[in-house]
């Protein structure tokens, strides 16, 4: 997620539009999390026709724009190389080597088109914008900072009788790896098959001696596909769990063994609450392994890491800062003229018989009591400034705090400019207020038409929010309306252009 750019480029046509938007986009470059792969897996095994391809069509079926990189489903033996199943920002398909060089595909490929590479040597890599796959910043096997994503592996049928890791369910990484849980899939007409538990004792093997690794204890969830009779589930289930747990005994491993056994029917009359019911179930089961982990996952989405930025990074004292300045000046310039006089109430008369450094006392005493006292704005923008490391930095120091420097500059230059003015009072002047209209009239107009300006108006605008507590709201109503500020003085600037004015 990122705050948008506009879709009419056409409108880029001058600088500011130029830099705001090169500044949103380096915000969202800086804000863009680091995804990278957890160590830990979850592998799916199973004998081929077993379902384990419909079972992932199932989940991830919610993706509807990217069904033709989901695996094909049907009778047919369609997974040849091992498929890794993670989450990515955008869909795609990868066919990756031995040295991690990878090739986009536009479509699942076919058996053939996948027999063509050695499975232990390629795989394919499904990246989807599913969330179930991500796993916060939680810590399990993986030190590398970033937001962690789970893999999920599925992997090649066996019995298909071509390929050495469609038959060695220990193969390609199981053996040695951190894993969550594992995921097997079994059709229920096949629940009692002695090659398949022959090929469980051998996991369970591995676990018992120490080659297959998994994380908080040995969970094994097993998937019974193309159970049509819900009256059946029950009883398929206990003579699963019985078989499983009396491997378990076997083998030494019942203390640390955990077994989630789920019944799903993949048919055309399964209806939506079921397969959503199913769905949450078998997530649900695949992280119980880490489930106290998994719900202390702080907020993904940009929305939550603007909520939790770090203290020194809230920009709220800042634009609270900058609004405040901003209506000083214009409070300081709305008081400089007070019944159309620069000096109220201050003639000639009143100056009569001073000397010249007296005259220009008392007439810069009545000033300062009309206007009051003004601060030079440069020190103040400056306490303004972000530091370099802040995501909005360029953004603010280069646009927002030079917008505003545009502003209070103009009331700086008619503060400096009345101290000039009152300072050089002539001794021979008679009338006072057609001398200060004829030395500031021009800095004031200035200083008014600034206050006037485009962007004091979009500042102004956001008095409602300053202290909003809302990080998200805060940052992208800030980027919007000085977005529109940025295209509206760009298109005032280029209108005085072609006018000549």
């Amino acid at each position: 997620m990122s705050f948008p750019l506009p879709q009419d480029q056409s409108a880029n046509i001058g600088k500011n539009t130029k830099l705001v938007e090169q500044a949103i986009q380096l915000f969202n470059d800086k804000m863009a999390e680091k995804i990278v792969d957890e160590m830990a897996v979850v592998h799916i095994i199973g004998a081929f026709s077993a379902g384990k391809s419909r079972l992932i069509r199932e989940l991830l079926r919610c993706h509807h724009a990217a069904h033709d990189l989901l695996p094909i489903s049907s009778q047919e033996r369609q997974s040849a190389l091992p498929l890794e199943i993670t989450y990515g920002e955008v869909s795609r398909l990868l066919r990756v080597g031995e040295k991690h060089d990878a090739v986009m595909l536009s479509a699942f490929p076919e058996r053939g088109e996948q027999r063509r590479f050695d499975a232990s040597q390629y795989r394919l890599r499904l990246e989807l914008p599913e969330p179930a796959l991500l796993l916060g910043d939680m810590v399990l096997c993986s030190a590398e900072e970033g937001i962690k994503r789970l893999v999920v592996k599925d992997m090649p049928g066996w019995n298909s009788g071509d390929s050495f890791v469609a038959e060695n369910a220990l193969a390609n990484g199981l053996v040695g790896a951190d894993n969550i849980s594992l995921v097997y899939v079994v059709r229920a007409n096949g629940v009692d098959s002695q090659d398949d538990l022959s090929r469980l004792r051998a996991i369970f093997t591995a676990v018992e001696t120490g080659d297959a690794f998994f994380y908080n204890g040995f969970h094994l969830v097993v998937v019974v596909t193309r159970c049509d009779d819900v009256s059946e589930h029950a009883a398929i289930t206990s003579r699963i769990t019985e078989r499983l747990l009396q491997l378990a005994e076997e083998v030494g491993i019942e203390d640390d063994f955990k077994l989630t056994v789920l019944c799903v029917d993949f048919g055309k009359e399964q209806d939506a609450l079921n397969h959503k019911l199913f769905i949450e179930k078998f997530w649900k089961a695949i992280f119980l392994p880490i489930a106290k982990e998994k719900s202390l996952i702080s907020p993904l989405g940009l929305a939550g890491r603007l909520q939790h930025w770090k203290k020194d990074w809230l920009i709220q004292a800042k634009l609270m800062g900058s609004l405040a300045l901003m209506s000083a000046a214009r409070h300081w310039v709305e008081g400089f003229k007070k019944e159309g006089q620069f000096v109220a109430y201050m003639n000639s008369t009143r100056l009569l018989g001073l000397s010249k450094e007296e005259r220009c006392s008392k007439v810069h005493s009545t000033w300062r009591k009309q206007v009051g006292f003004w601060q030079q704005s440069e020190e103040v923008i400056s306490k303004l400034t972000l530091g370099d490391d802040h995501p909005l930095a360029h953004f603010w120091n280069n646009y927002w705090l030079k917008r505003l420097s545009d502003i209070t500059k103009k009331v700086d230059e008619l503060a400096l400019k009345m101290e000039l003015t009152i300072k050089i009072l002539p001794l021979s002047t008679t009338d006072l207020q057609d001398y200060f209209h004829d030395q500031v009239e021009g800095s004031y107009c200035q200083a008014m038409r600034a206050l006037n300006s485009s962007f004091y108006c979009v500042a102004d605008s956001l008095e409602a929010i300053k202290n909003d507590q809302d990080q998200a709201k805060v940052v992208a109503t800030l980027l919007s309306v000085s977005h529109l500020d940025a295209k509206y003085s760009d298109y005032y600037n280029f209108f005085k252009k072609s006018q000549g004015i």
